[in-house]
């Protein structure tokens, strides 16, 4: 239902420029979806407007400033939606009334101002993502629980503003898959405990304009749906301005020729990544993020603003401050290729494909988190799999070693799923050392909800704590520990078949109460996470007997 709406009829006396026509009348209409709403929902104001443009979206303006209950202030620019519609989207993060002003013009000097105010509720959602105020490598919601994503990003199509359908948990190139429209994918992955989606334009996915010039109002509406569909489902989102900026063109293999030919015989330049000097492009681009951090800014927690593309330092730079600039909520920014030396970056997003032996998951993670961190910075993997192909049959046992030590490790991976056939990658063929993503299907499904059952159980203050172990030439071990809880993961690198027995660990128990001198140890199947015994613990530092595995243990304790 439609709310609160303001009308406003104007008899139009300026001469207009050109022999287009001109309506005679030109109205203005505002409206709201709702009068009272929820903590951290989305309240959003659509102006109707009939005038006449070349372009509805530069040729007219819309800017909202609200002010909170407490009496902080938010600049929202609105964006052009549909048809006549101008909308401008906010999240209110403060329970109370607030009021809001607005401001409609164009460039034929139609103005149309007004105030308003509405409720914002309590509610118990998270609130946005946060970096940890006092651990640079953990990410915590505004309400202070912590977070552990594990992210994904697919293959998205749509044809205009429709989605396509997904597939998924196909076997052979031949067989059997599941056709699942987009609500159903999220729900299924949401369900099983991933929690990031990555979405980036022209990067296996639609591209949200032609060119700086030209903007697709349908696929922009097929974004408003995908995010918000993720959202609903549990994702936090990464969303990427620019993709493949300037390198990918859209369309059939003769349309994307075609312009590809007279890009070369026009001499146009599309990009300035290596000529921040280039004004005009610069100018084009900044409007580019303006209109997604406009649209898109409600729904997403990370920007990014490449994928796989080089850049000068200084359009990156200059690009991430932008950013800051005109995101009222700033949020963590990061860039692909990595820049993690540049102040301007917050996130490390490197990519990494690789097929490792399953004896050495836990090694490589740990390496390579090692080597990411070296800047100080959160890191995100942006794109992890593996190489040759995207499922073989070690794949799935892969992936839970990686998430795992991941999470003990400090560092968060984003998967690229390919999951409508076991052999989806290059034309069905395996090539060793080529990226080929990788196969999340109902076994890697269960290791995720596995994980993030556990990890549901730390807090935020959990940090890397050392672990002895009694057969260091067989088994590494990887803790954690805060006031609360202490958590140990164990992996038997040295063989998969047989089972570990007679081992030992020793740690620092947390003293979560003076009171408290006994704390409840889990010892959980990282393979299902069922709790395979449970046993009483002292506080303070203690050697413990570990249960006989196979492959990998998980332990955690707390009061």
């Amino acid at each position: 239902m439609i709310l609160a709406v303001t009308i406003l009829a104007i008899g139009v006396i300026i001469a207009s420029c050109t022999d287009r026509p001109v309506p005679a009348q030109m109205v203005a209409a505002v409206s709201r979806n709702a009068d009272s709403i929820p903590r951290y929902s989305i309240l959003e104001l659509s102006f109707k407007h009939n005038g006449v443009y070349d372009n509805r979206f530069f040729d007219a303006a819309l800017e909202v400033v609200f002010t909170a209950p407490t009496g902080t202030r938010h600049r929202m620019k609105g964006f052009y939606y549909d048809a006549d519609v101008w909308k401008v989207r906010l999240r209110p993060d403060e329970v109370g009334t607030w009021t809001y002003s607005y401001v409609w013009m164009d460039k034929a000097g139609f103005r149309y101002e007004g105030t308003g105010a509405f409720d914002c509720t309590p509610s118990d959602a998270e609130g946005p993502v946060r970096r940890h105020p006092e651990n640079p490598y953990r990410w915590v919601f505004a309400n202070g629980k912590p977070y552990f994503p594990i992210g994904l990003q697919d293959c998205i199509g749509a044809r205009g503003a429709e989605l396509a359908n997904m597939f998924i948990d196909g076997g052979d190139r031949r067989g059997k898959n599941r056709k699942i429209s987009p609500e159903e994918y999220f729900s299924i992955y949401g369900h099983a405990g991933f929690n990031l989606l990555r979405f980036s334009q022209k990067n296996c996915s639609y591209p949200l304009y032609d060119n700086l010039d030209s903007y697709r109002p349908g696929e922009s509406m097929a974004t408003d749906e995908l995010l918000s569909l993720a959202r609903k489902h549990g994702f936090r989102v990464m969303f990427g301005f620019f993709g493949f900026h300037g390198k990918w063109i859209y369309g059939s293999a003769p349309l994307r020729i075609l312009r590809r030919g007279l890009q070369k015989v026009q001499g146009a330049q599309e990009e300035a990544l290596w000529a921040p000097d280039a004004h005009e492009i610069i100018t084009k681009e900044k409007r580019f993020i303006e209109y997604a951090v406009a649209r898109w800014g409600v729904y997403v927690d990370f920007w990014q603003l490449l994928n796989e593309r080089e850049a000068s330092d200084e359009w990156t730079t200059l690009m991430a401050e932008y950013v800051r600039s005109v995101d009222p909520d700033p949020k963590p920014i990061s860039t692909s290729w990595e820049k993690p030396h540049l102040a301007a970056i917050d996130v490390n997003a490197p990519h990494w494909y690789e097929s490792e032996s399953e004896l050495q998951s836990d090694l490589r993670v740990q390496q390579q988190a090692a080597k990411w961190k070296l800047a100080g910075k959160t890191v995100i993997v942006g794109e992890q799999g593996n190489t040759g192909m995207n499922w073989d049959p070690a794949s799935g046992l892969r992936m839970r070693i990686r998430t795992w030590t991941a999470l003990f490790n400090e560092i968060s991976l984003i998967f690229w799923n390919t999951s409508w056939s076991k052999a989806g990658m290059h034309h069905g063929r395996y090539s060793p050392g080529r990226t080929a993503n990788i196969y999340l299907g109902p076994e890697e499904r269960g290791y995720i909800r596995g994980l993030q059952d556990f990890s549901s159980r730390l807090d935020p203050g959990v940090r890397i704590a050392p672990v002895e172990v009694s057969s260091p030439d067989a088994v590494r071990a990887y803790g954690l520990r805060s006031d609360l809880v202490a958590a140990v993961y164990l992996h038997h690198f040295t063989s998969h078949t047989s089972a570990v027995r007679d081992l030992r660990i020793t740690l620092d128990l947390p003293r979560p109460a003076a009171s408290t001198r006994e704390l409840v140890g889990e010892w959980i199947e990282p393979s299902t996470g069922k709790i395979l015994v449970r046993t009483r613990v002292s506080t303070g530092r203690q050697t413990l007997a570990v249960p006989p595995f196979t492959v990998d243990l998980a332990l955690l304790i707390s009061s």
